[in-house]
């Protein structure tokens, strides 16, 4: 079974991800605490982190990036904030893809 980290400020988008996934059969789990987002990383060991790149005190970036200090898993950027420099800096910092919001 693999585990999804959802890294989402909006509990309304979270929690519409996590329902989605659970009738796929993943184990989700999202971020409430956006200071210790490494601390729940840890804890929870997910096989895939889809993040958004605006959140409360430090931006997905930030995050991304010192995931990328201790794994090489997969890493979604899922964002409104889509323009061309957001994109470049999502994948310069190690993202793998990005997703542009909203979506079907």
């Amino acid at each position: 079974m693999y585990n999804i980290l959802i890294i989402e400020d909006d509990l309304t988008i979270a929690n519409t991800l996590k329902a989605h996934l659970l009738k796929w059969g993943y184990n989700v789990e999202y971020v409430r605490d956006f200071k210790n987002v490494t601390e729940k990383f840890n804890e929870y060991k997910p096989h895939i982190v889809l993040l958004d790149v605006m959140l409360p005190f430090f931006n997905g970036f930030h995050w991304c990036n010192e995931i990328r200090k201790i794994s090489k898993i997969p890493i979604m950027f899922i964002s409104s904030a889509s323009d061309n420099m957001n994109i470049v800096m999502a994948m310069n910092m190690g993202g793998d893809d990005f997703i542009v919001k909203p979506f079907d």
